[in-house]
């Protein structure tokens, strides 16, 4: 389906940026700008949701708890940003992350990780999966029920979370119900699948992205690492139930795809779920009709998994 003007708009404002020609020096103040952007689209919050920032295993979380009585289930969030930009603790995300509370009826748990490239690989996601460990053994203190957890995010939150989900099932846990993941990078090397073509307008280019995937890993040794890419890890066997939701023009589309089949292959419970006339990150513009379907129907499966009663069949 054709884009909408306003994800045209979007897309503009993005290429704008100039992603592909970031340097390290670029970074602060390129921060500053997308923290700006985020700012200005934030919308009003639900007063019926409690938001409080706490220390948790000495990472700070941004918790979102919704009105009646626990315990509740968990949902723990880690936002996007290319592993560099955004913040837990920001409030940018307070609209969306309040709403998800509510509707899902969980506390949302919301990660301030350590950002690339002064912090690269894996400190970032090492942060998230300790956090989530903490949270779990702070259950009762939290209201929370340590047998209702689920882990999600979206773009490089994305992968943070496909990541975790799998360093549960190396680890021993904490047992997850289902990780969901929102245009999700799953595979870093950006050379097993095809670069799908973006929309119109859309300068996002397989260079563009290693470019920003260089500031996170540093080296290319680390690109095929599970941790970073885990499409390429050995054993999916026991990882959580996955909801994975593509975008129509997003490029790491094929690679979504790809992880979900491989999921799939391991005997887990997996689907895809590909929106048409998305792009990559268009589902958190403010006010525009399908990115407020796009957040119903996360909210609608995380529901689904606190209650136990999400069910598809692995292939």
């Amino acid at each position: 389906m054709p884009l909408d003007p306003i994800v045209v708009e979007y897309l503009a404002s993005l290429n704008a940026m100039g992603g592909h020609t970031l340097s390290v020096e670029d970074v602060p103040a390129l921060r500053v700008q997308v923290d700006a952007m985020m700012s200005a689209a934030a919308g009003a919050v639900l007063e019926s949701v409690t938001i409080e920032n706490r220390i948790v295993d000495d990472i700070p979380v941004r918790l979102y708890t919704p009105v009646g009585d626990g315990p509740f289930a968990l949902h723990v969030y880690f936002h996007g940003g290319a592993f560099m930009f955004g913040s837990a603790l920001s409030g940018n995300d307070d609209q969306m992350l309040a709403a998800r509370a509510q509707a899902a009826g969980c506390v949302v748990a919301s990660v301030e990780y350590r950002l690339a490239p002064e912090h690269r690989f894996p400190a970032g996601v090492e942060d998230c999966y300790l956090a989530l460990r903490g949270l779990v053994e702070a259950a009762d203190e939290l209201g929370v029920d340590a047998s209702r957890v689920t882990v999600g995010g979206a773009s490089s939150g994305g992968n943070f979370a496909a990541v975790v989900a799998l360093m549960c099932a190396e680890r021993g846990g904490p047992a997850l119900l289902l990780q969901l993941l929102e245009v999700a990078g799953t595979d870093l090397t950006k050379t097993s699948h095809a670069w799908r073509n973006p929309a119109e307008g859309h300068d996002t280019t397989r260079e563009a992205d290693l470019a920003l995937i260089d500031m996170y890993l540093g080296n290319l040794p680390e690109r095929a690492h599970p941790h970073a890419s885990p499409l390429f890890a050995p054993d999916l066997s026991g990882v959580a139930p996955a909801y994975v939701m593509n975008a129509e023009y997003d490029p790491r589309r094929d690679e979504c795809e790809a992880y979900v089949a491989r999921l799939q292959g391991a005997g887990v419970s997996a689907t895809s779920r590909t929106v048409e006339g998305h792009v990559h990150g268009s589902m958190g513009i403010p006010g525009w009709e399908p990115a407020i379907r796009w957040q119903d129907e996360a909210n609608h499966i995380l529901a689904l998994a606190n209650s136990n009663a999400l069910a598809f069949d692995a292939a």
